[in-house]
């Protein structure tokens, strides 16, 4: 059993684990990866960890999942960019303002082009992220994956490639603990999340894109005023 040493960000840290592991040749093309539970068991992280390491190597090329099978190894060993892995809260804030170039229209493209199956896909993925939205330490991966059925249903692969690319590092609480560990949780900063995220969602789900444009950059901007707050050393994220 391995426990993996918080320097950096876990899902990073298994990330290189298990490249590392594939390059050395533990792990051969076409073999499969141990479950989640096993790697669970092996590195002593969460599900949500390991879950967005092989999100990161899927998205890299490097492993192929099959519903319901497991994660494989394909023939590629190269990556095409760096994992999205902020080392300050300056890297957060500039990520933030990649996101909302970003994520604007494709919250416009979702709401103008979403079918049936998209609109069941985001009403699981809102629900989802409603059951947990005031716990701090469990809506980070709903988030992710909210904002990842919203690229999906943009219907530009190029959206959700690059969404699944970066990762749910891609939200900026994920790091809090590391960036900001004696940062104490605000309530109302959770709410105000979660208010942003369904209207959000209603504009979609109602076919407005100028209305769904509009609320994910709402969205994104408080995020970015909240953070750069925090890096300017206010008394908290509000």
């Amino acid at each position: 059993m391995k426990r993996l040493v918080p320097k950096q960000s876990l899902s990073a840290q298994l990330v290189a684990e298990l490249r590392g592991l594939i390059a050395n040749g533990t792990f051969a093309p076409g073999d499969k990866l141990p479950s989640e539970n096993e790697l669970i068991r092996r590195y002593q992280v969460s599900r949500t960890v390991v879950r967005e390491a092989i999100s990161g190597l899927r998205a890299d090329g490097i492993l192929v999942t099959r519903q319901g099978v497991g994660a494989f190894v394909t023939n590629q060993t190269g990556k095409r960019l760096e994992p999205f892995d902020p080392k300050d809260l300056e890297a957060v804030l500039h990520m933030i303002e990649f996101r909302r170039a970003i994520e604007t229209e494709a919250a416009g493209h979702a709401a103008a082009r979403r079918t049936e199956r998209d609109l069941k896909d985001l009403k699981a993925r809102f629900d989802e992220l409603s059951s947990h939205a005031l716990d701090a330490n469990a809506f980070v991966m709903p988030d992710y994956q909210f904002h990842l059925a919203i690229a999906r249903a943009s219907h530009n692969p190029y959206f959700l490639q690059i969404e699944e690319h970066i990762g749910a590092q891609i939200i900026p609480h994920s790091k809090l603990h590391v960036l900001a560990p004696d940062m104490p949780e605000d309530l109302s900063f959770l709410k105000a999340v979660q208010a942003e995220h369904e209207r959000l969602y209603k504009a979609i789900v109602s076919g407005d894109a100028d209305g769904a444009r509009a609320a994910m950059a709402r969205h994104l901007e408080h995020s970015r005023e909240r953070y750069s707050r925090l890096l300017a050393g206010g008394a908290g994220i509000r």
